[in-house]
């Protein structure tokens, strides 16, 4: 819901009040690393699994504040910052997945709602970082897909398998606590 109404808001600020929306995205960015630095490190059970995404989150939150406070209103520093949290949400995530494989729990794997939001956000981050590494060579070459805006249109995609690997979880929490009652 916050991604949403900061998208929104974002928007708003860019094409109604015709001004730099960077700060917006950096503050999405903060509390993205908040709740997923948390998410992941709520639900890993292993201890040294658990460490590497403390600090990793710890970085991602730090990076985001500075870069919240810092970074002038250019879209390079932007996508640059935003691909540099995206590798490190990436890594959270799949250090999660792989905590999840390495324990007795295995078994059932896509039946743990933390699997569903660790693919998702894999999948998402993994896919607009390499988006975002590009983006100063898809604006230069206007590359586009669909005839949207490369850059516009990846992370747009990702974010429905993003939110559908967010839903199943929810999904399976449901069911989860219906078979606990």
């Amino acid at each position: 819901a916050f991604v949403f109404i900061g998208e929104i808001y974002a928007k708003y600020v860019g094409y109604v009040l015709l001004r730099s929306n960077i700060d917006v995205y950096s503050f999405i960015a903060i509390v993205e690393s908040i709740f997923y630095g948390y998410f992941f490190y709520t639900i890993t059970i292993n201890k040294i699994p658990k460490k590497i995404i403390f600090i990793f989150s710890i970085i991602n939150i730090s990076v985001s504040i500075i870069s919240f406070f810092l970074i002038s209103y250019n879209p390079s520093y932007l996508f640059t910052n935003l691909m540099f949290l995206s590798i490190c949400f990436s890594f959270i995530s799949l250090t999660y997945i792989y905590s999840k494989f390495v324990s007795d729990e295995a078994a059932n794997l896509l039946g743990e709602p933390g699997f569903w939001v660790a693919f998702g956000v894999a999948l998402f981050f993994s896919g607009v970082s390499v988006v975002f590494s590009l983006h100063d060579f898809s604006v230069r070459h206007n590359l586009t897909l669909l005839g949207f805006k490369l850059y516009h249109i990846v992370p747009q995609s990702l974010c429905v398998l993003l939110y559908l690997s967010i839903s199943t979880a929810i999904i399976l929490c449901k069911k989860k606590a219906r078979i606990s009652l």
